[in-house]
């Protein structure tokens, strides 16, 4: 039995190198499979900062606490619309979507999460969160209980800091994504969203010319406020002119420059 199962995990290992070495599209969902993953209870004040991409060393009262993790398969909720704030969370891995749902059921897309993001700083304003996060993929955070961040009495200054740094790059890069969704032209507004997608990939230490995009069509014209029909159809014509290469959900970045002066 214990051979069977050493035999299986060598031989996933052996997949995931010739994975690698064919040069397949980088995915947050793929960077690590699920089964080998190294299971542990939680992350310290460094890691959360590594995660964070935050240079700079804790060396305050918290440097030795614990945060405790979670893990969600695709389509589980980290919190839900309305629900009663109960801390901040950072993605240690995979992908995830903030949606919020209106009186008529509709929905709209508001923002993509990847490794190293901030999610829940919606909730500290009235102790409830306005939109609900989904993971896209089998997912992994860590969370940041808010008896930690918000008790009276407490003492960690390092943590403050980056959190406050966290939350500034969060709303930076929901003003970066006003840019995006909100240009004249429907294929300007996709050549934009991947390139927002490239600058998410590297910084995750990824290929930003080739990657996979972790949502549907559908969900990046709801983001963008534009149909399926019309994204599919934007992808196609950048394919076309040269920009790019996509099958499926894996695109290739053909002319970067090109993409970044395309006005339609």
């Amino acid at each position: 039995m214990v051979r069977v199962e050493v035999h299986c995990v060598y031989s996933q290992i052996q997949t995931a190198g010739k994975r690698s070495e064919s040069n397949a599209a980088c995915s947050p969902a793929l960077s690590q499979p699920w089964s080998l993953r190294k299971t542990c209870d939680g992350s310290s004040l460094q890691d959360v900062m590594r995660m964070l991409r935050f240079e700079g060393a804790a060396t305050g009262a918290c440097c030795t606490h614990i945060f405790p993790h979670r893990r969600m398969r695709a389509g589980q909720s980290v919190f839900s619309m309305g629900a009663a704030f109960d801390g901040l969370y950072v993605v240690r891995s995979g992908a995830l979507k903030s949606v919020v749902t209106h009186h008529d059921g509709s929905e709209n897309v508001i923002a993509f999460h990847m490794k190293g993001d901030l999610l829940g700083a919606d909730g500290v304003c009235k102790k409830q969160h306005w939109c609900e996060v989904l993971a896209l993929t089998d997912c992994h955070v860590v969370c940041l209980p808010s008896v930690q961040l918000f008790s009276p009495g407490r003492n960690c200054d390092d943590l403050e800091q980056v959190l406050y740094w966290a939350i500034s790059r969060q709303i930076t890069c929901e003003q970066l994504s006003y840019t995006v969704s909100h240009a004249a032209r429907s294929d300007v507004r996709v050549a934009r969203f991947l390139l927002q997608q490239s600058a998410c990939f590297a910084n995750i230490g990824c290929s930003p010319r080739r990657f996979t995009l972790t949502m549907t069509r559908r969900d990046i014209g709801n983001y963008l406020s534009m149909s399926l029909e019309t994204v599919s159809r934007a992808l196609s014509m950048l394919h076309h002119q040269g920009m790019i290469e996509i099958a499926s959900r894996e695109v290739t970045l053909l002319a970067p420059e090109a993409l970044r002066a395309f006005e339609g």
